[in-house]
């Protein structure tokens, strides 16, 4: 039990003797925080001197980075333009291949439409034929025997 008391005490002490520092530290705190924003707006503005400094003492190193910049662009823009002329142009041609494909596949189909309607009259022409002959063979026959 007195091990509880104590571990009680120390954790009391430690958690009210940080209050305590701090309080007592304030002010070493409040001067640690302004330091570092006095030296974080120094850094900033060193880097933005140094980087005006580069662009002054580079001024033709930089145009002719953009120059080059604006170049390349030119230079995509105008291969993005080319391949859309080229695909145009292939598909054209593909394009008019399958038309003509198309063409030649319904005429083929026309054709043997034609050809199968020309064979079956003539298939149906001597199935006719053939028909008629029977009935006058029948025709005959029937004659025949009812004279006798």
């Amino acid at each position: 039990q007195w091990q509880q008391v104590y571990q009680d005490l120390k954790f009391a002490n430690r958690m009210g003797g940080g209050a305590i520092r701090r309080m007592l530290n304030r002010k070493l705190s409040m001067a640690w925080e302004q330091w570092q924003q006095v030296c974080a707006q120094m850094r900033a503005e060193r880097e933005a001197l140094e980087r005006a400094a580069r662009k002054f003492l580079n001024q033709k190193m930089y145009a002719a980075w953009n120059m080059w910049r604006s170049w390349a662009e030119e230079m995509r823009r105008q291969q993005k333009a080319m391949g859309g002329a080229i695909r145009r142009m292939i598909y054209r041609k593909l394009s008019m291949a399958f038309e003509k494909w198309q063409f030649e596949a319904a005429e083929l189909a026309r054709q043997q439409r034609l050809m199968g309607g020309a064979v079956r009259r003539m298939i149906y022409r001597k199935l006719s034929m053939g028909w008629e002959k029977w009935q006058a063979v029948y025709q005959d026959q029937k004659f025949a025997a009812r004279m006798g």
